[in-house]
């Protein structure tokens, strides 16, 4: 199936017919039903804010495409951008914000890539943004997001690429053109990952806790651990009441975190100065809202662990755990702190506990939902792109027959 995938796309590129493509600045763009689009090159600061508050209103945003989210991550990270917006009759039903980097193909080709919500840079991108998308007026969604879409495909030149994720399958963008072949773009994906959820409604309908949610061999190793953890005192839970005591805890974890994860590139973010900037002014930016959870787990004066999470419209985002390991196989420090969150957020009537994307037995234990998280690369055609691809094609035939 994936080698008909393949040809299907191959089929594509080589259809391609060499089209001016037009860069947008500042100049409306008109596609289909009343649905206008605007780029705009760093645009104020204040103003974006204005506009972006004032969609999420009128949108269902996650939290990584909120204010919350965007707005240290701009102030942080962001020097140069590319405001996408969306009108209709005059209001605004859709922001997205790109960066661009130029790179050179193997050809020596120059290209321009484009980026959403993200910088296209291993250290500044370890922040790890997800469920990431346009902001979308909600009652028309799907079709601002195609339109806005369309706006994107039309500002790349032949060779210029876009990448879109981490997002969920609905917003993958996979069928935005296929009704055009000759306009049709190339997907590439480059991570994909499943994305795990506690669905606490569910749990809450069926009248159960926490625990009897689960297994019985993970009811048997939660309450075998906590037993252990107890035998001289309870567990103690302390969550930060304060912002400095929030910034106090997310230092901390940086011991257990480095000593796990490892403190070279690309391991632990504690080893990257940008994400521990970020992660400071995001706290500061958001603690007074309640969106900060950070989560000091003890026993005896001893850690457990220290859980970092958020808690935005209803849902507690999982973002990073520090957990203090020993070499006793029946403690498990992060089935325990994740039990009693989760059975915090069911008493507290959140909606969900989302563990998000990355591959974990412990997420299996105790999800009840799971869904595909991607980055996908989509290519404006060219024949550079299908040579590549040629070899690429070529290569997977040759494993595969080995």
């Amino acid at each position: 199936m994936k080698d008909v995938q393949y040809f299907t796309l191959l089929i594509a590129t080589l259809r391609y017919k060499a089209m001016d493509a037009v860069g947008i600045e500042m100049d409306g763009l008109d596609i289909t039903n009343n649905i206008t689009c605007e780029w705009s090159h760093n645009p104020s600061i204040d103003a974006l804010k204005l506009r972006w508050r004032t969609l999420e209103k009128e949108a269902k945003p996650n939290l990584f495409i909120s204010w919350c989210w965007i707005g240290p991550w701009l102030d942080t990270m962001v020097d140069d951008f590319w405001l996408l917006t969306a009108c209709t009759n005059g209001q605004i039903v859709g922001l997205a914000i790109f960066t661009k980097k130029q790179k050179t193909n193997w050809l020596g080709q120059n290209y321009d890539h484009y980026f959403l919500h993200r910088l296209g840079d291993k250290d500044t991108d370890q922040i790890w943004i997800e469920y990431n998308d346009f902001l979308l007026e909600s009652s028309q969604a799907g079709q601002i997001r195609e339109v806005m879409f369309q706006a994107v495909q039309s500002r790349l030149q032949p060779r210029d690429c876009v990448s879109i994720g981490a997002s969920s399958q609905v917003v993958m963008f996979r069928g935005a053109f296929e009704a055009d072949h000759a306009r049709s773009m190339i997907p590439l994906t480059v991570w994909e990952s499943p994305s795990y959820q506690v669905d606490l409604q569910l749990i809450q309908s069926q009248n159960q806790t926490a625990i009897e949610s689960l297994s019985k061999s993970a009811r048997k190793q939660i309450r075998r651990s906590i037993k252990k953890y107890e035998c001289c005192e309870p567990i103690k839970l302390e969550t930060a009441k304060t912002c400095e005591q929030a910034l106090v805890l997310f230092d901390k974890a940086k011991h257990n975190h480095l000593k796990r994860w490892g403190g070279e590139r690309g391991q632990s973010g504690f080893a990257n100065p940008v994400f521990v900037q970020f992660h400071q002014a995001f706290i500061r930016h958001n603690f007074s809202s309640g969106l900060i959870n950070i989560h000091g787990f003890s026993v005896d004066d001893k850690d457990i662990g220290i859980i970092y999470n958020f808690h935005f419209k209803g849902v507690v985002y999982f973002y990073l755990s520090s957990l203090a390991y020993n070499d006793d196989p029946q403690l498990k420090p992060g089935l325990v702190a994740h039990y009693l969150l989760i059975e915090q957020a069911l008493k507290a009537g959140m909606k969900e506990y989302d563990f998000m994307g990355g591959e974990a037995r412990y997420k299996q234990t105790f999800a009840n939902r799971q869904h595909q998280l991607a980055i996908i690369e989509y290519h404006q055609p060219h024949f550079a792109l299908s040579l590549q691809n040629m070899a690429r094609g070529a290569k997977r035939l040759i494993v595969q027959s080995s």
